[in-house]
């Protein structure tokens, strides 16, 4: 394959991918369904791929999608359903009291330190905070741009740490294997940057500037940002607890505003807000009860994270892999410990806590139809294209054996898979190349909804070109990761279901412009990071 013709067809999808966001409108689920069709056309035809090799492919990387397609499913369940029960409205009137009157501390409480302690358990933000941020008085643009970027913070930790297990199982498969916690910590470094910097944003995008120079504002977004990079580090580096950092982070942000409120003598809570209906609603349910889903879920993800025993039973005993054909090898699931699977335990034990009537459950299972498919589809079938991209120009030898073009002992062209062609094209940025890493995650979190899914993507080629110029590969690789979950605030994936949720499919494109500055700047800081490690 000549080496710019291949990476043409290579970006060319990519590029359809943006025409068809922001230009076209399309959604994110007809954007990926289309790009996907014709990255797998490119690579059989352009790259000789072989037509199994390129459709199995395509069926592993939907199975990888699980612990974030079917996390957006089952999140979409159990938040309607709390709608229907009216669950959700009267924690919504909770959420109106907090803060004590201070809009920067409700901000920051509930879309940063809740915001990350939910995304920690699988309760995903995008799916539960846009009917609460709206309920607040907040424009729909912000009621779904808050949430979303509240994946940013330390969005590697998010779903019980997804992105850094499926880190992990990448980067062994291409190079020397490390453990979670090594996984994890290679993170860790840059989230105090990050997550000051999203804490900061927070406010803009929610007042502008008014808020950004709001003297309380950015000392509450300072407290929580390095409250929360502080405990990345801690979680990760000090103490095995990867896959819970969200969920301590999240939780010490909030107790650290609870306790700078008292320092300062303000109130937390400032019933004064509610109104008659308001009262209404909190009269009708108490507070416990309508946070039970949510309690049973937090108990569930600490019991199968923090018992060693049922920690290895669940994530290493019971990973029930998955095998299709002549892959090179099986694929762990691990329903029994994913997020999906205790969000869906959650919603099922809460039920008879609740109305069970046949209309709650028909108007759930109405909305819940009308909201999942298409969000579920949009975070699968970028799974797809990635696995497409790291098997393209595989062949089946003898036996039915899938032969891989790198390999050199196969005799065939290693300028047929594309991350290689990639790799070799972008080696010639030299010591400039970790400058590049992250963006490139950014532009695949932007086309994919996910930092897991960009991992999939790059993290061999971000391997590949970093042993070629002499750079740690880890280091680089989690730069890609970053970048990757950095583009939550212009993803289409998360985007648009945040705006099913709350009914206002269509405002992607306003929102995706609007988050366009953070996703940048922050992308930015992270690459100066990785320059700086990346050859330390």
């Amino acid at each position: 394959m000549d080496p710019l013709i291949g990476f043409i067809l290579i970006i060319f999808p990519i590029i359809l991918a943006f025409v068809m966001l922001l230009f076209l409108k399309k959604a994110a689920d007809v954007t990926g369904v289309v790009v996907w069709f014709l990255t797998l056309v490119i690579a059989i035809i352009a790259f000789q791929t072989d037509i199994g090799i390129a459709l199995v492919s395509s069926l592993a990387g939907i199975i990888k999608s699980f612990p974030i397609s079917l996390m957006v499913a089952t999140s979409i369940l159990m938040i309607t359903w709390m709608q229907e029960t009216g669950a959700l409205g009267r924690l919504i009137v909770f959420f109106k009291t907090l803060g004590g009157g201070s809009r920067p501390m409700q901000i920051l409480a509930i879309s940063f330190g809740l915001g990350l302690f939910l995304v920690g358990i699988g309760a995903t933000p995008v799916s539960m905070l846009p009917p609460v941020m709206l309920a607040l008085g907040f424009s729909p643009l912000v009621a779904v741009a808050l949430p979303a970027i509240g994946y940013d913070p330390l969005t590697t930790y998010a779903l019980l740490g997804v992105p850094a297990v499926v880190f992990r199982g990448e980067y062994s498969q291409w190079a020397t294997p490390i453990s979670l916690q090594e996984s994890g910590a290679v993170f860790a470094g840059f989230m105090p940057v990050v997550s000051l910097g999203i804490a900061i944003s927070m406010l803009w995008i929610a007042g502008g500037r008014k808020l950004l120079f709001n003297r309380e504002g950015l000392i509450l977004a300072a407290i929580c940002g390095l409250t929360a990079g502080g405990m990345a580090i801690l979680c990760n580096i000090v103490f095995p607890l990867t896959t819970l950092t969200n969920v301590f982070a999240g939780a010490m942000v909030l107790v650290v505003l609870a306790i700078y409120t008292k320092v300062r003598k303000q109130p937390m809570l400032n019933r004064q807000v509610l109104d008659d209906s308001d009262i209404q609603v909190e009269e009708g349910m108490s507070l416990k009860r309508a946070s039970l889903p949510w309690v049973i879920l937090v108990v569930l993800s600490l019991v199968t994270n923090l018992i060693p025993p049922i920690f290895d039973l669940l994530f290493n005993q019971l990973n029930f892999p998955v095998t299709l054909g002549n892959y090179p090898r099986p694929i762990s699931t691990r329903f029994l410990w994913q997020a999906y699977t205790l969000m869906l335990i959650s919603t099922i034990v809460a039920i008879p806590f609740f109305r069970r009537d046949s209309e709650v459950l028909k108007n759930t299972f109405s909305k819940f139809m009308k909201r999942a498919p298409r969000p579920v589809l949009a975070a699968a079938i970028f799974f797809a294209m990635a696995e497409v991209l790291n098997f393209s120009g595989w062949i089946v030898g003898v036996g039915g054996v899938w032969l891989t073009p790198t390999d050199p002992i196969n005799g065939l062209d290693p300028t047929n898979n594309m991350v290689y062609l990639l790799a070799s094209a972008t080696a010639g940025l030299g010591i400039a190349y970790p400058l590049f890493a992250p963006f490139l995650g950014l532009l695949a979190g932007f086309i994919s909804g996910s930092e897991t899914s960009s991992i999939a993507m790059f993290t061999r080629y971000h391997h590949e070109t970093s042993v070629l110029i002499g750079a740690n590969s880890m280091v680089v690789g989690a730069a890609n990761g970053i970048g990757g979950g950095l583009a939550s605030v212009l993803s289409p994936a998360k985007i648009q279901n945040a705006a099913a949720v709350i009914d206002k499919i269509g405002i992607e494109g306003e929102v995706i412009k609007y988050g366009a500055v953070v996703a940048v700047l922050m992308t930015l800081a992270t690459a100066i990071l990785t320059m700086l490690w990346a050859f330390g």
